[in-house]
């Protein structure tokens, strides 16, 4: 449902990915019965159902997340008498979904509107001059409504809400959607048992198995090497590595002293860390399937579902356990995170802010907004949310239970902390700055690891200049 992912922070991005890719809605949402099990009281007494009103709603096209999003409103039109939801949609290929944005806030029409998470790499200080774009800068600029002390707000976890959405003392949207991006890793749980392989907790580990299948004329790893999908272990190690020690509320400060440091010239992408960072990648990475540099990300779920015999792994964010699902309804699936480094305690889970739903200062209705925003955090209805996109929940008391490859994240999202950024990098920089060029790096690429760093550092500093 979104454009392609960006990267986490220290490598070049991988390319971007539909946000809210879904899982198949359950029966009873493609049998028209998610109506009745969404939570809505008859008789509502809203301020606003005294009267005809048109709430409208922006999201960007995705089957699952809409389906869900026209099932909620009708619920919400039952529950508020006189309430009328209108849906605005638009994809997000070629412009459309931005097109459509700009035409709403600018008609000052729309109540809720769904908006890509900033982080906190949205929001530079003010030396380094650079200007908040996108949803950042609505927030700086004052379009958007805090909604902090919302009632609903105390659904989901603030901290998360904060690193995704928030600008100095306020939180200016409901971050609904996180995925598992960086070092995401789908198994075939069936062919890894039957080589007598359990889910690595270390990256020793990781790369025994991988030993131990090989060995076996088992080929290890798939992944779209065409467009840069085994980036997701570069950036999973440096995660990893990044945040060992300290705890998940730490990464929004990690990556705010990380992008002082570079800004400031204190760090460099040549640094120590990132030579071994890659050196570990380049350790996983020769596990890959040979041809993986002309696998399409669009076709790989499928390819890769197709062959239960061999790839035990595959290099994918959570997003896609649709697709994956599709191609092969039969596979006994599994997800788990690379654990990017020998220390247990440090292979924590990472996830991506996604989805945010916001209000903006303009919108016609702004207290039956935050009546909708109620009526679509409320646990029972959020569950089902999580069931048709196949997001991690941002409620800590909800879980994604109606997914069964979800079993490794559940009891493994307690200590996750959000995915770092990347160094703050003026625009017009080359694409080196943001990080090194895992494309060109060997085994994937020809070059060294000193090689692609020293170019990163070179284009870094000359755009900060």
């Amino acid at each position: 449902m979104h454009t392609r992912d960006t990267a986490a922070a220290g490598a070049r991005p991988t390319p971007a990915r539909p946000r809210i890719r879904t899982v198949p809605l359950i029966a009873a949402v493609a049998t028209g019965c998610l109506l009745a099990g969404l939570t809505a009281c008859s008789g509502g007494d809203s301020a606003s159902s005294s009267s005809n009103v048109t709430l409208t709603i922006g999201e960007w096209t995705n089957p699952g997340a809409i389906e869900f999003t026209k099932e909620l409103n009708a619920a919400f039109e039952k529950e508020h008498p006189g309430v009328t939801v209108k849906l605005q949609q638009a994809p997000t290929a070629n412009g459309a979904w931005q097109q459509l944005t700009s035409s709403m806030l600018q008609s000052k029409s729309v109540d809720v509107l769904a908006q890509f998470a900033p982080t906190q790499q949205g929001f530079a200080p003010s030396y380094t001059n650079m200007k908040p774009g996108g949803s950042a800068a609505l927030v700086a600029s004052g379009q958007l409504v805090d909604l902090k002390d919302q009632p609903f707000m105390k659904s989901y976890d603030l901290d998360r809400q904060k690193a995704a959405v928030g600008y100095k003392d306020g939180i200016y949207g409901v971050m609904a959607a996180e995925y598992v991006s960086a070092g995401a890793v789908w198994y075939k749980k069936d062919l890894l048992a039957q080589h007598g392989i359990e889910v690595p907790e270390t990256l020793q580990e990781f790369l025994d198995a991988c030993a131990k299948l090989k060995d076996k004329g088992v080929t290890p790893i798939f992944a779209a090497a065409k467009e840069g999908m085994q980036g997701g272990v570069w950036q999973g190690i440096m995660n990893q590595t990044l945040m060992a020690g300290r705890p998940a509320t730490d990464s929004v400060k990690v990556s705010s002293d990380r992008a002082e440091a570079f800004w400031k010239k204190k760090e460099s992408w040549t640094d120590p860390v990132y030579k071994e960072i890659s050196e570990q990648y380049q350790k996983v990475v020769q596990y890959l399937e040979p041809g993986a540099t002309g696998v399409a990300q669009q076709t790989a779920p499928g390819v890769w579902a197709s062959q239960p015999d061999d790839f035990p792994f595959l290099l994918d964010g959570s997003w896609d356990g649709a697709a994956i699902q599709q191609a092969n309804p039969k596979l006994n699936l599994g997800f788990f995170m690379l654990p990017g480094t020998d220390d247990r305690a440090a292979n924590r889970v990472a996830v991506k802010p996604d989805l945010t739903w916001v209000v903006p200062t303009s919108a016609p209705h702004r207290d039956l907004a935050m009546e909708w925003l109620e009526f679509f955090s409320r646990p029972e209805n959020y569950k089902k949310w999580l069931t048709s996109t196949g997001s991690v929940s941002t409620q800590p008391a909800v879980k994604n239970t109606g997914l069964p490859w979800m079993d490794w994240l559940n009891s493994h999202m307690t200590d996750s902390f959000p995915l770092l950024t990347v160094p703050w990098t003026p625009v017009g920089a080359s694409t080196d700055a943001a990080g090194p060029d895992l494309s060109k790096m060997a085994p994937v690429g020809s070059e060294s690891v000193d090689t692609v760093l020293e170019r990163s550092a070179r284009a870094y500093q000359k755009a900060v200049q």
